[in-house]
């Protein structure tokens, strides 16, 4: 595959493509591949940190770019990526959920941790992980913007970001996993939802969870930052998990499915119309 650029008249992005199409991956044997365009008029800044940001981390778990190509409606351009069979974490869980046995929900979650611990390692946080988010952007330092639900109460409360919020927004995809249900999906997404979470409330857990596994969820979305494990911490525990067996984990497993027989499977179509699952600026800091 090779790849031609020609100038766009924008200097930033020119002087960008330049810098880093050396780094473009050539990857013939990919039949599929996905588009993601961005006003660049508007928002070279971001379209260039989006491309630079998700540079650092490819891999296997995480989405491949492989280049850039242009509307020739619009002239913007458009980040080539690779294509995701499912479209996101929440979708595939809609899809796929009633097969996943337990040992296929660590795996998710151990490429989840694995990709975030990467992440961390550069000193960087996530700021914005959801199920239905699937690549990596470091939002801006002064703006609160996310999904309330997997938003931790010290951004919301203080507006401070951490890494230990992104541990926060891990073990809300956690409880999702475990249970296909999205956290809050029968409530509004409003600050009375806040105000909830803030004195204790937490999402209803409708079937049986592992213990060792519940346990690890319910640190992640400990009130206080400090008691969350690292997401370093997290990649080991499921790798042991996942990887190597527990004999303990998999009796667990055994005891509980029984009572799961007759666990009822989210339904999208039960949602309320006010719980919304797209990122978003949030209006809501107390």
């Amino acid at each position: 595959m090779h790849v031609k650029y020609s100038k766009s008249g924008d200097t930033e992005i020119d002087e960008f493509i330049e810098k880093i199409q050396e780094n473009w991956l050539k990857r013939p044997e990919w039949k599929y591949a996905c588009l993601k365009s961005l006003n660049t008029f508007e928002h070279t800044r971001e379209f260039l940190q989006e491309i630079e940001s998700q540079l650092k981390f490819q891999g296997k778990w995480a989405i491949t770019i492989y280049g850039l190509t242009k509307n020739p409606t619009t002239n913007d351009y458009m980040i080539v990526r690779q294509y995701a069979q499912h479209g996101s974490l929440r979708k595939m869980l809609n899809k796929e959920f009633s097969r996943l046995v337990w040992h296929a929900k660590l795996k998710i979650l151990f490429y989840i941790a694995f990709g975030l611990a990467k992440i961390h390692e550069c000193g960087l946080m996530h700021k914005d992980l959801h199920s239905v988010l699937q690549d990596f952007t470091e939002n801006e330092q002064n703006k609160i913007f996310g999904v309330i639900p997997y938003t931790s109460l010290e951004i919301l409360i203080r507006g401070e970001y951490s890494q230990a919020s992104d541990i926060y927004s891990f073990g809300m995809i956690m409880f999702e996993v475990f249970t296909s249900y999205p956290p809050y999906y029968n409530t509004p997404h409003d600050i009375n939802l806040i105000m909830s979470i803030y004195n204790g409330q937490k999402p209803e857990i409708k079937c049986k969870i592992p213990q060792l596994l519940k346990d690890l969820m319910e640190r992640c979305l400990d009130s206080e930052p400090y008691n969350r494990p690292t997401a370093k911490r997290l990649e080991t525990q499921l790798n042991e998990y996942y990887l190597k067996g527990n004999n303990e984990l998999n009796k667990q497993i055994r005891d509980i499915e029984k009572s799961n027989e007759n666990f009822i499977q989210y339904n999208p179509n039960e949602v309320h119309p006010q719980a919304k699952y797209t990122s978003r600026p949030s209006k809501y800091i107390l």
